[in-house]
């Protein structure tokens, strides 16, 4: 009596693989989530910047006010965003080949970091779209806007020159023979050189006072009147523009630290979003209903 063999088939268990080359990266979810985000980004900047535009006008009366207007700008970048991170960390989590040989902590961690990828690679496009030529029309428009929001009168001011017409208001002329570039020169530099110093030497000051004089056929203390009030507007003028500097600084100062606040808030909403996607993926959550269907 014989006896039949039997073939014993051993079968091993794959081990699977997070990407085509063994990385735990996996580029395709990425770009996904990442362009995902940037366009979502581009679309809604576009469209605050035209509810911006039509919140302001040159007329200070009809424009709104510059805090409201800031306080405004500061929420929809806020909600921009934190909303396109959030999609693009979301979309990323989803799309990407469930992780069998890890544990649930190990697949939250490579999901949120493909989030956080997402976060870097979608800023990095977006800075790409707004320093190209293709926002150049948008950029010019807002910087126009924004300036229109100080007023015309601003407008004015700004381009005034303060030297300038302090020089007219010395040498102004009444019916003689208009000073000559020389002489504005002069004065121009006598007055230039007690703003540097803070003070107009009295010596400077009377000989200036005695040149108009001559020149405009006025009394002294008139003459020395004119003197001092074109150096106290001069004086005016530039206490302004150190304060307008200052204000300059302080703004960029608080700029810098809520563009990176923001930013962290959306590193944050790109994470918890990618580790949500991946929870749904792993349990095959049905999202249809969100879209209408059944």
């Amino acid at each position: 009596m014989s006896m039949g063999t039997t073939d014993v088939v051993v079968v091993s268990p794959t081990t699977a693989k997070s990407g085509a080359d063994g990385s735990y990266l996996e580029w395709s979810a990425i770009f996904g989530g990442a362009v995902l985000s940037a366009a979502i980004t581009t679309v809604m900047a576009a469209f605050g910047s035209a509810l911006g535009l039509s919140l302001i006008s040159a007329d200070t009366t009809r424009s709104s006010s510059l805090v409201a207007l800031t306080v405004a700008a500061g929420l929809w970048t806020i909600w921009i965003t934190v909303s396109a991170c959030y999609a693009g960390g979301y979309l990323a989590g989803r799309m990407r080949r469930p992780a069998g040989d890890a544990s649930d902590h190990e697949r939250h961690v490579r999901d949120g970091a493909h989030g956080l990828i997402v976060w870097a690679a979608g800023a990095l496009l977006v800075t790409m779209i707004a320093s190209s030529s293709l926002l150049g029309a948008a950029k010019t428009a807002v910087t126009g806007a924004a300036a229109a929001a100080g007023g015309a009168a601003t407008l004015i001011n700004q381009q005034a020159d303060p030297l300038g017409s302090a020089l007219d208001s010395v040498m102004r002329s009444t019916g003689t023979t208009p000073p000559t570039a020389s002489e504005r020169e002069e004065a121009s530099r006598i007055l230039i050189t007690g703003l540097r110093s803070g003070k107009l030497e009295q010596a400077d000051r009377d000989y200036l006072a005695t040149r108009v004089a001559a020149r405009m056929n006025i009394p002294q203390p008139e003459a020395q009147k004119r003197v001092d009030d074109a150096f106290a507007k001069l004086e005016q003028a530039k206490e302004a523009a150190k304060q307008a500097a200052e204000r300059a600084r302080k703004t960029a100062v608080i700029t810098a630290f809520l563009t990176a606040a923001v930013l962290m808030l959306g590193a944050a909403a790109a994470w918890l979003a990618a580790q949500l996607g991946g929870k749904h993926r792993d349990e095959e959550i049905d999202l249809s209903a969100l879209f209408g269907g059944r």
